[in-house]
């Protein structure tokens, strides 16, 4: 199995890119960045990084430049692998192909957003990356149509990934460790009570080192199968989330033990 990761810049092999969006998030042609955006966007300093396996376009990154204050970073707008793929690390391939190019090009952090209810994003962000997060933001995107975000509102998570960062660097080459190894039920904000409900607990008092916050185990299925009980859940994540990073704490690593997974929240 032979991957390639290389940067792109030719127009006509940007249309490629645009098909590919279609597949990954199961969306309308008319909803993807178009080939010309593309190519504008790297005409302005950002970049979009192919994923090739064995020959075929099989995943890609879309960063944009871009400034939060007077910090200049790179904003991956998108990055994703094609569901035939997933799993086999090419994501993670990306995402350091994305890394080498911005350090190369004077970034020194990359951010996005991203779905906090969806699993397999947070463990890849927070735990496979070591990116970290406090901010949340409320229907981020507005009303979303496409297959994985049709049906409820589009709140997100920003991920800020310091590139020079030392857990950053190891990342890439050694599986990273859990930051904690204890989660004691009274240090849970949010948690599921086993029966479908939900439960806040947010302190009086903000005075541990280490905070969690459980997301369901698989939201896609929750959302076909029980949609008010998925709503609940993003009402009460925000309500968790925000108070935290209110009051100073960011998610630093996720945690799945295989029938639950929760975010792990500490001082920032």
């Amino acid at each position: 199995m032979a991957i390639e990761y290389r940067v792109v810049d030719d127009p006509e092999e940007l249309k490629s890119i645009v098909e590919l969006q279609t597949v990954v998030w199961s969306m309308p042609a008319s909803e993807a960045v178009p080939h010309n955006m593309l190519f504008a966007v790297i005409h302005g300093g950002g970049n979009v990084i192919r994923a090739d396996l064995d020959g075929e376009l099989v995943g890609f990154s879309l960063g944009l430049a871009a400034l939060h204050g007077d910090d200049k970073l790179l904003w991956s707008h998108m990055a994703g692998v094609v569901p035939g793929h997933q799993g086999k690390g090419i994501g993670t391939g990306i995402k350091y192909a994305q890394r080498r190019w911005a350090l190369d090009h004077g970034y020194k952090v990359i951010a996005w957003t991203f779905d906090p209810l969806q699993r397999g994003n947070a463990n890849f962000n927070l735990h496979i990356l070591k990116a970290t997060a406090s901010t949340y933001h409320i229907n981020f995107y507005g009303t979303m149509t496409d297959g994985i975000n049709a049906g409820m509102p589009s709140d997100r998570m920003e991920a800020v990934w310091n590139l020079e960062n030392e857990a950053v660097i190891n990342a890439e080459h050694t599986p990273p460790k859990s930051v904690v190894s204890e989660f004691p039920r009274e240090k849970f904000l949010l948690y599921s009570n086993g029966d479908g409900t939900t439960q806040v607990q947010l302190p009086s008092v903000w005075n541990s080192d280490w905070y969690f916050v459980e997301i369901p185990y698989q939201i896609s299925k929750l959302k076909r199968e029980h949609l008010q009980q998925a709503q609940a859940w993003q009402v009460n994540l925000r309500t968790a989330m925000k108070g935290a990073f209110a009051e100073g704490y960011q998610a630093v690593d996720f945690a799945d033990d295989g029938k639950r997974c929760w975010y792990i929240l500490g001082k920032s």
